[in-house]
Formats: structure tokens, C-alpha cells, sequence
């Protein structure tokens, strides 16, 4: 029988599982939190106005709102708003994922939220077009 290498706790172990943070890249950042306090309501593109609980110890501090649909590590998800939604139309999902510290399933609820698709074959030409609205562009702060 052949020997299986035992995966341990070393750095080098830890280094093949997770990627570094310096390959996530913005490709239109920065991208700055709105400036509110908690028991502010905001608008949430995804959930509708939610009361801001407190903000993520994510990489980026955004306001969240409590969120218990199986998330047992954190009860708060980021409110989808402002800059935060400029960012899920423009950056790719893992950069989006890594700097909010959210899954992949959740960027890809965000985009379908923000895009209006009901399957996964319309939400790029959803954004696409949401892109492309001058009131939307204004909204969410583009150039």
C-alpha cells in the first residue's frame, strides 16, 4: 500500500489551500462604506430596508444587518448598497467574496438581485444593461 503524505497545520499546507490576498485585485475600486451608525435604516438591494446592526470584521468594514439563513460563523451580512453594489457589478465574485468575507453563493444571490434575472443565464446581460442606465449609473455612484 502507498504511503498518503499527511496534511498538516504548516504554513506551506495552509499556503496550497487558501490563495493570497494579493491575488485579488480591484478592477474599479477603491471602494468606501457609507457612513452610518448602527440602528440606521438603509436600503438593501437584495433585502429591502434593513436596520444596520453593526459592521463586518471583513477586510472591507461595511454596515450589516442581521442574516441567520445558515450562517453559523457570522449573524451579519453586508447590506447591499452604494459602493458595495458598484462593486458585485464590476469585480469578479471571488474578489468580491474575499473582500466582504461572503460566499460565492452570496455574490451570486446579489447579482441576481441587482440584475432581475430569475435563471443564471440572464443575470451578466442583466448587469450588463443595468451598467448602461444613466439613473442607475448616478445611483450607485459611477464616473
Amino acid at each position: 500500500m502507498a504511503k498518503r503524505k499527511r496534511v498538516d497545520g504548516s504554513k506551506e499546507a495552509i499556503a496550497a489551500r487558501f490563495p493570497p490576498s494579493y491575488q485579488f485585485h480591484w478592477r474599479a475600486g477603491p471602494y468606501h462604506a457609507p457612513s452610518v451608525s448602527a440602528g440606521t435604516t438603509l436600503h438593501d438591494e437584495w433585502r429591502g430596508d434593513v436596520t444596520v446592526d453593526g459592521f463586518t470584521k471583513a477586510p472591507v468594514p461595511w454596515p450589516a444587518a442581521e442574516y441567520q439563513h445558515g450562517r453559523a460563523e457570522s449573524p451579519v451580512l453586508p447590506i447591499l448598497c452604494g459602493d458595495l453594489v458598484r462593486a458585485v457589478c464590476e469585480e469578479d465574485e471571488l474578489t468580491v467574496a474575499h473582500y466582504w468575507s461572503v460566499t460565492r453563493y452570496i455574490v451570486e444571490q446579489w447579482k441576481r438581485a441587482i440584475s432581475g434575472a430569475t435563471d443564471p443565464n440572464g443575470v451578466k446581460v442583466g448587469i450588463a444593461f443595468k451598467r448602461n442606465d444613466p439613473a442607475f449609473r448616478k445611483k450607485f455612484g459611477y464616473q
